[in-house]
């Protein structure tokens, strides 16, 4: 999608124009803008009313050079919740004067390390507009005040920009590519978001904690402040504090707050970047949990925006989830995104509703399949012709998931059991565990992969036994060492022949090795 495309309800100015012209041609770049463009859109379809807030804006840029650069922006103000009573002497965590203090030095500072030898950047200035130039200099204005920029005579620099937020105001952006390029790259991970839900078995209530300005509450190491100068009309400024943009940022804080509450991790606390979830089996073991955690923040000079959090409660959404002690549903306004989605007219289209229908593919069964018309027409090369065989696997797929099932949550003292299933061009497969109460089969989680070309040739029975074998690699986390056997669930009889055959091919050989 092209910056310089017209969006509904949103004038998109000059400068963005002007950006995506002279870099148009830069992979990286391009990647930056659509995503922006795409987050504009989600907002849109999510009916998110943002309010202007120039004296408080928080741009959060998680950007990185060996995957796409995604920009989270938020200025949002509502009517401030009242704190629960029996977390009131924590009510420092929630104070936004408090938050906007310039945080000390730690172990956890940013490093920008840099790759001997790598070119830096030094970009031009880029023209603003009369409202883009107000703005600037609020922006720099109380950035300054707070510390959490200062004045640079660095001999680098990055080039700041504006785009459009949906209520017509603008968010600033740095474009730290440059830096990005040149500096090396920070390998801690980020959490398996499947993996982090797998821990709320028996968990009944919930509070959610989302950080405030949460980089910025994370210093740049002390002589790695140049490095993140950024140009502007007013001069040159540098970050003291962890700017978003910066390709090891991500990692830098889910290490640093991983370290501040390591203790609870998978006991009661799950925890992606500036998210906090903290789950208990009862109600009075959930108010000591809570307050444990707040006051780990505390003591970490931590704090978190007390109109986006959530207290006490049965069912919360999460990290584009809703969860409950029933288990796993999709975000209601994602269905409904999805409902809504127009019927694509480009290569860029259906790679953009692929991208959002891949992130709850897991509650789908043969996603793979239903998609193989939508999918083969990204090949290289492959002209763009949407069939009627596409059209009716696009409508089938919204339909799949408004009616997608609750994914229970996995339970290791029950048994596991797996069924999988093969087509000529996919693999399909669900794993459950029974109900209790009802005695019947739920599913936790659905896999499909589409098949190679090589693969379309195993025979039928090849093809089933890779679909059990793929099947168990994908849950290996929870069907190995399981308390119980596990039972599969085929309809190919033959397959309880297969390790009785008196001659196999050297690739059956291996899948025997496999089980």
């Amino acid at each position: 999608m092209n910056t310089g495309e017209e969006i509904e309800g949103i004038d998109v100015t000059d400068m963005a124009q002007a950006l995506n012209e002279d870099l148009a041609h830069n992979e990286s770049v391009s990647g930056i803008l659509q995503h922006m463009q795409e987050e504009i859109e989600r907002l849109k379809m999510e009916n998110i009313s943002l309010k202007q807030d120039l004296s408080r804006t928080n741009c959060y840029q998680e950007a990185g050079t060996e995957q796409s650069t995604v920009l989270h922006c938020a200025s949002v103000t509502q009517d401030e919740p009242s704190l629960p009573p029996e977390y009131s002497d924590f009510k420092d965590v929630f104070d936004p004067v408090k938050a906007s203090v310039l945080p000390p030095h730690r172990s956890y500072d940013c490093r920008i390390d840099l790759i001997p030898g790598a070119p830096l950047p030094n970009n031009r200035v880029y023209a603003l507009t009369d409202k883009e130039t107000k703005y600037l200099r609020t922006y720099l204005d109380d950035l300054l005040q707070s510390g959490f920029i200062r004045h640079s005579t660095s001999p680098v620099s990055s080039p700041l920009f504006f785009i459009p937020k949906p209520d017509k105001s603008l968010r600033a952006c740095i474009d730290y590519r440059g830096l990005n390029k040149a500096t090396i790259k920070n390998k801690y991970p980020l959490p398996l978001i499947p993996v982090l839900l797998d821990q709320l078995r028996h968990s009944t209530v919930y509070t959610k904690l989302d950080l405030r300005g949460a980089y910025h509450l994370v210093r740049v190491k002390e002589g790695d402040e140049w490095k993140t100068a950024f140009k502007t009309k007013f001069g040159l400024f540098e970050y003291t504090v962890m700017p978003f943009g910066l390709c090891n940022a991500p990692a830098a804080f889910q290490f640093f707050i991983n370290e501040v509450l390591h203790e609870f991790l998978d006991v009661c606390v799950i925890v992606y970047i500036d998210d906090i979830l903290i789950y208990s089996k009862n109600s009075e073991e959930h108010t000591q949990h809570v307050r444990a955690v707040l006051s780990k923040l505390k003591e970490n000079h931590l704090f978190a925006k007390l109109e986006k959090c959530t207290f006490n409660v049965n069912k919360v959404d999460f990290l584009g989830y809703c969860l409950s002690p029933q288990g796993i549903t999709m975000d209601i306004k994602k269905i409904s995104a999805i409902a809504d989605w127009p019927e694509p007219s480009s290569v860029k289209d259906i790679q953009k509703f692929l991208g959002f229908a891949n992130f709850y593919r897991r509650f789908i069964a043969h996603f793979a399949d239903i998609a193989a018309p939508i999918t083969t027409l990204l090949r290289k090369g492959q002209r763009f012709l949407w069939t009627d065989e596409a059209a009716h696997a696009f409508q089938l797929l919204k339909q799949k998931f408004t009616s997608a099932p609750i994914l229970k949550h996995p339970d290791p003292d029950l048994p596991f059991f797996v069924e999988a299933d093969a087509s000529q061009v996919a693999l399909g497969g669900v794993l459950s565990q029974r109900d209790a109460v009802d005695g019947q089969l739920h599913p936790i989680a659905f896999y499909s992969k589409k098949l190679l070309p090589a693969e379309q040739n195993y025979t039928v029975a090849e093809r089933e036994l890779l679909g059990i074998k793929v099947a168990f690699s994908e849950w290996r986390h929870h069907l190995m060492g399981a308390k119980y056997p596990v039972t599969i669930f085929s309809d190919h009889k033959n397959l309880q022949f297969f390790g009785s055959l008196k001659a196999l091919t050297p690739r059956q050989m291996r899948w025997l090795n496999f089980f």
